[in-house]
């Protein structure tokens, strides 16, 4: 096959060989022809089907909650996850509808409401314990080594090597938001399952029905603001009018602690460091270039220094 398809070795696990495939999400996704038609995925993370189990189990429960999360469809061998040429592949039931941009007030606040609903669905769910391979926010070594890339420090260090200014920022941000997470009170927030990567392009609608929950792949136990702050820098600020609907309809089903609220921007930088992460770990195990490294830690980090000044100024629209 050629290009980013879905290899041969992945197509012959799910019992797949010789199916067509159409791309999607730029070919980090491949919806086969296959009846009943399933989509192949290709995992941002190599090694990250170590927790494909958890994953699995914590859909199953999510879909008998009522939501659309889809089911991941086992390989011939019994497993959640094939690997290929050093990147992981799972198989996922189909899910219909499309993604939405969210322009209003009126859709951040639903966006808001269906996030503190999923919030209270998983925490009558949670299986109490962590899904291998992932850590909470703050656990960045637990990401690198499950992906075989080497403790966080090393792995920064190995970077550091072409460029070094690079690594140093990198440096700083960790240790600072480290020791602001620690002054703040993140170890003693509740834990329970999250989606992780919680957003539009993860939404699918048909009509107005939302009709698909897609993207668990960093789906792990971890506290639920964890799921909220980074719909606040995407990848520039979210407007402040979008962000207080968004906490208002979170609000209105899951009340949010004065203690949550004002942990936010340290878990925003915390999520933009766990971004760097992943490219880290592309970088160094599939050869990707550094642009977008460079862009979260010369761009992104200080426009959103600027904006968590203004973020205080919604406190008192959150009630909890």
């Amino acid at each position: 096959m050629a290009g980013n398809e879905p290899p041969d070795i992945v197509l012959a696990a799910y019992g797949l060989a010789g199916a067509a495939a159409a791309p999607l999400d730029g070919g980090n996704a491949w919806a086969t022809r296959a009846e009943p038609q399933v989509v192949l995925k290709r995992r941002r993370l190599p090694g990250s089907g170590a927790g494909a189990d958890w994953e699995a189990e914590l859909r199953r429960q999510a879909a008998a909650a009522g939501w659309p999360a889809g089911g991941l469809v086992r390989a011939a061998d019994g497993s959640a996850a094939a690997a290929a040429g050093g990147e992981t592949w799972t198989c996922e039931t189909w899910l219909p509808g499309e993604r939405r941009e969210v322009r209003s007030v009126a859709g951040w606040r639903i966006l808001g409401r269906l996030l503190g609903r999923l919030h209270s669905d998983l925490a009558r769910s949670d299986p109490g314990t962590q899904r291998p391979g992932l850590g909470k926010v703050w656990e960045l070594d637990v990401l690198t080594e499950a992906a075989g890339a080497g403790t966080f420090n090393r792995l920064v260090a190995a970077f550091g090597e072409r460029y070094p200014d690079l690594a140093a920022s990198i440096r700083r941000e960790r240790y600072r938001n480290l020791r602001e997470l620690a002054r703040l009170g993140y170890p003693e927030l509740a834990e329970q399952p999250i989606h992780g990567d919680f957003s539009p392009k993860n939404l699918l609608w048909t009509g107005g029905e939302l009709t698909g929950l897609i993207g668990w792949e960093f789906a792990r136990r971890d506290a639920a603001m964890c799921d909220l702050a980074p719909l606040l820098m995407p990848h520039g600020p979210l407007d402040l009018p979008h962000a207080q609907a968004l906490f208002e309809g979170y609000a209105a089903v899951r009340p949010v602690s004065n203690q949550e609220f004002g942990i936010l921007p340290a878990l925003v930088r915390a999520s933009l460091l766990w971004q760097v992460t992943v490219l880290l770990i592309r970088w160094r195990l599939l050869g990707d270039e550094p642009a977008g490294i460079a862009r979260t830690m010369l761009e992104r980090f200080p426009v959103f220094e600027r904006y968590a000044l203004e973020l205080g100024a919604l406190r008192a629209n959150v009630r909890g």
